[in-house]
């Protein structure tokens, strides 16, 4: 296993995807690219909403990208003491110790990328189609009102799934 730098790991997730990249994480660091690319090209036509997205994006992937490293340091650490402890001999599958751990994956549900993939289509089949709904909706602040009910949506969402409240 190789080791990484965690201070690399930060110097470069400071472009979003590339410390996934550098990581190992090839389609975590491609998907993190294309997202923020996606932000940029969308800020002119939402710029209420996506400048807003692509920090909250950039944020997520930069502690995403120190987490993935610490994790992967003590992985290899953890593979290093199976491989060289003394009372092993070598063979720590042997000798009853655990296995090295595994990384938690925290996969996204399919069902909210189909949401967010419509709700895109939806925003841009009206800017691109009925312009001058769209300024409308704009002068409304569209924009603003729906990370309102979104960010409204989440913490319900979020709310109604901890069963101590």
């Amino acid at each position: 296993m190789i080791k990484k730098r965690r201070w690399l790991t930060f110097l470069l997730a400071m472009i979003p995807g590339l410390g996934h990249l550098y990581l190992g994480f090839k389609k975590l660091g491609l998907e993190y690219m294309i997202g923020a690319s996606l932000c940029i090209i969308f800020i002119p036509s939402m710029p209420m909403v996506f400048p807003f997205a692509l920090a909250a994006l950039w944020f997520y992937q930069l502690f995403d990208a120190l987490q993935k490293a610490a994790w992967m340091k003590i992985s290899a650490e953890e593979h290093e003491r199976m491989m060289f402890h003394p009372d092993s001999y070598g063979v720590p599958w042997s000798m009853g110790m655990p296995s090295s751990p595994a990384y938690p994956n925290d996969d996204v549900n399919p069902v909210w990328v189909g949401f967010g993939c419509v709700a895109a289509g939806v925003l841009l089949l009206i800017i691109t189609t009925f312009p001058g709904l769209w300024d409308l909706l704009t002068e409304m602040n569209i924009g603003s009102i729906l990370l309102s009910l979104a960010l409204i949506g989440y913490g319900l969402r979020m709310l109604k799934k901890n069963p101590k409240v």
